[in-house]
């Protein structure tokens, strides 16, 4: 067990190191504005040329939004037992189609739902919230499409009266542009729909229908392009992106889509999904996002003993 873990852990660190490896700067000025873009390319070879020439007077001004009524709208869902919606967005981790630092085989096997690195292994997102006692999942889904393998929704009641649904997707690891294009292309409300369970008379909301939407993965803004999405239904949404160094590439995207930047990262750093736990259940508690960072940093210190002050400063909230 103890040599199972050293091995798990030291793959951990080399893709710490994948994110070294990146041009450290986002092509904003490349992206188109409205279209999603939809291509059989390799992710890892996109280039400006690939996208059509962006209107930049369709963009808006860059504005440092409130969350206010993001916070209102939650507090009213919760004060009226109106479930709340979180969607995950994972693309597995894929030695050869991500520019990362290759990992062991089966953790950076982009097609292995039960070994990948961000899935199937022991702290990737479908085996941690499958253990989590408090979480029920609802419905598995296999090959949802050519590009998602897996759909997961989960169900999880909260002392404050609130119950969240969780819809996680995993997405094929040489499918990042289309991962990062869903993910842009919900927050900003473009991008939207209703799933339903077989064990549960709940219609779920998922894509741009949810309240939350989150990313967890390799950034792929450092070895690809995504199109910059306009918000289409004047709806903010909350934006959770947990991975390397997400701060510095998502933060324009997130502003034209009037996403708010609930949780995102600093610096390298393992996506593990013990930080989607700590703050889904921080959000569904209606806590502030100052209340997430630090207890995503006390959850990331607890497993990996770097100090909680140096792991809370892996993660920043707002502008």
């Amino acid at each position: 067990m103890s040599k199972h873990i050293s091995l798990y852990l030291i793959a951990f660190l080399l893709t710490f190191t994948s994110c070294n490896a990146q041009n450290s700067e986002s092509k904003d000025d490349s992206n188109d504005s409205l279209k999603v873009v939809q291509s059989e390319i390799d992710s890892t070879n996109l280039s400006a040329d690939d996208f059509p020439k962006v209107d930049t007077r369709k963009i808006p001004p860059y504005v440092e939004l409130s969350r206010d009524s993001i916070k209102n709208v939650l507090a009213e869902k919760v004060k009226n037992n109106q479930p709340l919606f979180v969607h995950i967005f994972v693309p597995l981790c894929d030695n050869e189609n991500q520019g990362i630092v290759p990992v062991n085989k089966s953790l950076g096997d982009g097609q292995n739902l039960r070994t990948n690195l961000y899935w199937g292994a022991g702290y990737g997102i479908k085996t941690h919230f499958k253990r989590l006692k408090k979480w029920t999942l609802l419905s598995s889904q296999l090959d949802v499409d050519s590009i998602v393998l897996e759909r997961l929704i989960f169900k999880k009641k909260y002392p404050n009266g609130a119950t969240v649904f969780l819809v996680a997707e995993a997405y094929h690891g040489d499918k990042m542009h289309e991962c990062l294009t869903d993910y842009f292309a919900s927050l900003a409300g473009k991008k939207k729909e209703i799933l339903g369970v077989d064990n549960d008379s709940t219609k779920i909301k998922a894509f741009g229908e949810a309240d939350l939407i989150a990313f967890n993965g390799h950034n792929g803004l450092m070895d690809s392009y995504a199109a910059l999405f306009i918000n289409e239904d004047n709806r903010m949404r909350d934006a959770v992106s947990i991975a390397c160094t997400s701060h510095t590439y998502f933060k324009r995207h997130l502003n034209v889509a009037r996403a708010y930047p609930l949780l995102t990262t600093t610096n390298l750093l393992a996506p593990e999904a013990y930080g989607m736990e700590a703050v889904i259940d921080s959000w569904a508690m209606l806590e502030d996002g100052k209340t997430i960072r630090s207890k995503i940093g006390a959850m990331y210190h607890k497993i990996h003993k770097c100090g909680l002050k140096g792991a809370t400063n892996l993660f920043h909230t707002g502008w």
